[in-house]
């Protein structure tokens, strides 16, 4: 019999507004389920599926595993509020190598169901630019993903004659699963902090988000940008523990800005690794007195600007090099696109890159649609805990926690959220050229840090039995969204 009386009022509704989230988005998947499909390959603004891009994932599946999916989702559900009203169940049973086990066959599936088609972002322009048959017009540099791009096509030269590759599209089917191994790496390193976060919910969120996709095959410059990103918040988090120097941080960083420019707006949150490294030092040199502010502050901006200095500097040699350098940069090849315009227009579309205005239901409705496609339940999730913790003190982190885990659990908690705001900013206000749906792979990247944000918050505002009741049924149902998602890109599909 299940005694929900022995549960804490707060763990009831943390648990009942996580299933409130996770009974929505079942919803939704049912409701698109009944919207009449495409006309046409491509979808025009008119089509249910130009509107609910971002669930449309599902229409794909046969309504049996539809149905099975959503029971298994409730199922969970269920099992969350009997494990939640045993007071003597443990939150989640250790199995060590589980996630290992896990890894290994997403691993395996990155190369064995890779992408099918070329529709969205630049993917068609990179799958046969790179592999042109005019070497004067082969597209070898590209300020959009300078060493991404050369990377591929390096590869490509060096076996598409012994291979006999048409196209670069099997680069990618190589390449891309490899930045998924790196991208896998980080969620074990992760998921191996218990400390953090129980294991399990760090290694099934970060497994189950939509942008796995780009690990697939995926014919586009977002894959190795996807990893460095994870890498880089995951060594930020070792960097205010005290375990590894700024510098190694900054280094990822700067890399990652090399593979995508796009990265670079999560400069802000290293600034703020940087702070926090300079307070601590100087906090240590007024205890034992050996080093002066100015010698802490430059040392901190050294560790900072010289690796972003390499590799700024390293990629410029490279661009230059190929012919393709400043002077691009600042014409054909400069940021922006098509029209060379960064952002959404505030008041009126004045090009065809631009789609709609800043303050307009298309928009908002794209950015909700991303959202859903690639990260349905974390932000519902964080949204829900952040208010399940706004009467929590500072005192409470400590009592639970201890005092230096709780300063650790701070710091992260505002790493995380600085990087998260960036990124969801950017994706707000820089305008996608092909639309939405077509460059959801720009925007997908700003679920990282928000996942990450996520993760930091969970074990402060819930207990674990908790957090096992409410998100593993969230997970799931994410998880059985993103495979839907990968299901539908290996479909066979050719342009009209």
């Amino acid at each position: 019999m299940i005694r929900l009386s022995t549960v804490s009022r707060r763990d009831r509704w943390i648990v009942a507004g996580l299933h409130g989230i996770g009974l929505a988005l079942l919803a939704l998947h049912l409701f698109v389920r009944t919207l009449p499909p495409s006309a046409t390959p491509i979808p025009e603004p008119g089509d249910a599926e130009a509107a609910w891009w971002g669930l449309w994932p599902v229409i794909y599946l046969a309504t049996p595993y539809v149905i099975a999916g959503a029971l298994a989702v409730l199922a969970a559900m269920g099992w969350g509020w009997a494990r939640l009203a045993r007071p003597g169940a443990p939150a989640a049973r250790s199995l060590p190598y589980a996630r290992p086990a896990v890894a290994l066959l997403l691993a395996l599936a990155f190369f064995a169901f890779p992408i099918a088609h070329t529709r969205w972002g630049d993917a068609y322009m990179l799958a046969h630019g790179i592999a042109w048959p005019d070497p004067a017009l082969r597209l070898t540099h590209s300020w959009q993903a300078p060493l991404d791009v050369f990377l591929h096509s390096q590869v490509w030269l060096a076996l598409h004659g012994s291979l006999g590759w048409q196209d670069a599209t099997p680069v990618y089917r190589l390449l891309s699963p490899l930045a998924g191994l790196l991208y896998l790496g980080g969620v074990l390193a992760i998921s191996a902090d218990e400390r953090f976060a129980p294991g399990w919910l760090s290694f099934g969120l970060l497994t189950s988000l939509g942008l796995i996709q780009l690990f697939f095959g995926y014919v586009e410059n977002y894959s190795f940008a996807a990893a460095g990103v994870l890498l880089y918040l995951a060594w930020g988090r070792r960097v205010l523990a005290g375990y590894s120097p700024l510098w190694q941080a900054a280094a990822l960083l700067a890399l990652t800005h090399a593979t995508h420019p796009s990265t670079i707006i999560l400069a802000p949150s290293l600034l703020f690794l940087g702070w926090r490294v300079a307070q601590r030092r100087l906090d240590e040199a007024g205890v034992h007195g050996t080093r002066s502010r100015g010698r802490v502050v430059f040392g901190v901006i050294l560790s900072i600007m010289l690796p972003m200095l390499l590799a700024g500097g390293a990629t410029i040699l490279l661009m230059e090099r190929g012919g393709h350098g400043l002077a691009a940069l600042l014409t054909t090849d400069r940021p922006g696109g098509g029209d060379g315009r960064w952002f959404v227009p505030l008041w009126q579309t004045t090009t065809r890159w631009e789609h709609y205005t800043l303050l307009s239901w298309p928009h908002l409705r794209d950015v909700i649609n991303q959202q859903l496609l690639v990260a349905p339940v974390v932000l519902p999730a964080l949204l829900w805990l952040g208010l399940c913790c706004r009467n929590m003190s500072g005192a409470a982190l400590v009592s639970k926690l201890g005092a230096g885990e709780a300063g650790l659990r701070r710091s992260t908690l505002r790493f995380y959220a600085l990087a998260a705001v960036c990124y969801l900013a950017f994706t707000l206000v820089w305008n996608p050229d092909y639309g939405g749906q077509r460059d959801w792979d720009l925007f997908s990247l700003a679920a990282l840090p928000a996942a990450l944000w996520l993760l930091a918050l969970a074990p402060w505002v819930a207990t674990r039995r908790a957090l096992a009741a409410g998100m593993f049924p969230l997970i799931l149902l994410q998880a059985l969204h993103t495979a839907a998602w990968v299901y539908q890109n290996t479909l066979p599909w050719e342009w009209p």
